[in-house]
Order: structure tokens, then sequence, then C-alpha cells
């Protein structure tokens, strides 16, 4: 006797349908909000982007206040997930003998997160909009932010052992950032008037060697060049 599939209930297939419906108003919202800015997207302009119905964002967000709320909390989680991936060589350097250098799992660290910018140009414009009204509705939304943090914290618990400076963790965290975020944001100004290319490979490896470099410096508290 040939059995048949037994079809999905419909409860579950809706779910699934709702899910999806959901994620592609984020993904259109997201879009939409950094190329325009909050007050100029509409929630009728993100529903037909999203191929959606007109009324589909009131029903599973309210407003466009709270659905702008979730787009910057599902780009922080998509954030904080790569981040830890690009981190995780760190992590493991951690546990490595104490020869082991610390350069090559930095390199990692950066090229990871500055890969993870580029390909996201819509989480950097979200954040620099949030950065010019104030980051009021950035500073409400949950979410989670330590991967970076977490990771030279860890090595700061080597020092001593690893040839490693008792370095002030946040320093190093904002000179982790500031050397990755601000070039990554800044490619179609500063860093173009510089003609320094992220998107070209080997501009790029330039780049993380230079920001390797200063992490270096920093974490084996040793003195940078006089006018670095």
């Amino acid at each position: 006797m040939i059995e048949t599939p037994i079809a999905a209930k419909p409860t579950q297939r809706n779910s699934r349908d709702a899910q999806r419906s959901r994620e592609a108003l984020l993904r259109a919202a997201e879009a939409l909000f950094a190329e325009r800015g909050f007050e100029g997207a509409s929630l009728g302009e993100i529903a037909a982007a999203a191929g959606l119905s007109r009324g589909t964002p009131n029903y599973f967000f309210g407003s466009k206040a709270e659905l702008y709320r979730g787009v910057l909390e599902s780009a922080f989680e998509r954030r904080e997930e790569a981040t830890r991936r690009a981190c995780a060589p760190l992590i493991d350097w951690v546990g490595a003998p104490a020869s082991a250098p610390i350069e090559r799992p930095l390199e990692k660290a950066v090229d990871g997160y500055l890969v993870f910018l580029l390909d996201h140009p819509a989480f950097l414009r979200l954040v620099l909009r949030e950065e010019l009204a104030g980051g009021a509705v950035l500073r409400e939304v949950p979410r989670s932010s330590q991967a970076i943090e977490e990771a030279f914290a860890a090595v700061r618990e080597l020092a001593g052992s690893h040839g490693i400076a008792a370095f002030d963790v946040v320093d190093v965290v904002l000179l982790f950032v500031s050397l990755t975020f601000f070039p990554a944001s800044q490619g179609s100004t500063f860093m173009a008037a510089l003609d320094r290319d992220l998107g070209d490979r080997k501009t790029r490896g330039r780049h993380v060697k230079f920001v390797v470099d200063q992490l270096g410096a920093s974490i084996r508290g040793a003195d940078l060049p006089s006018g670095s």
C-alpha cells in the first residue's frame, strides 16, 4: 500500500507564510529606511516593495515606528552574529600555545568585520542616520553588541603570559571599530578622497594590515611612531 504524504496542517503553513511576510517587510523597510530615512518612507511603499498588501505592515507591527524598531533590532542581530564569527579566531587564540602570534587572528577578525560592513551598506546608513537623529530610537531597541568587547576581554585576561600589555579593553574596541566602521561608511567621501577603495581586495588587504598593526601595538603596549 502506497502512503500519500501528510499535508502540512493549515496552522503550520500559515505560520510559515506569516514568517516569510514579516521577513519580507523587514528587508523592504530596511532598504527604504536606509535610503530615505524614517520620515521619507511610507508604510504603503514598504508594503509594495515587499510585494504585500498595503495593510500588512500595520497587521504585523502596528505602526511605522514599531516597524522601524524591528528593522534596527534585526539589523543589529545580524551584525552581532557576523561579529561573533569574525572574532571567533581571537577566542580560539586564547586557548592556543603561548608562542602563537596574535596577528593572524586579529587579521581574521578585522577582515571579517570589515567584509560584513562592506556587504551591508544599509546597516551603515541606518546607523549614520540614527547618529544624525541623536540615536534616541537605537538606544531604546533591545540589541546585543558585545562580541568585540568580549573577545578583547578574553585576550586581556592573558596579560603577562602571552606578551600582552594590561590594555584598556574599551580603548582597543574603540580603535577596532573606528578603523573599520568609519572607512566602510565613508567610501564615497573621505576614503574616495584618499583614493582607497576597500571594495578592491588588495586595497582592503593593506587596510587590514594597517588596522592590525595599530591593534597589535596597543595590545603589546608598544608606543606608536610619532605622527601615527
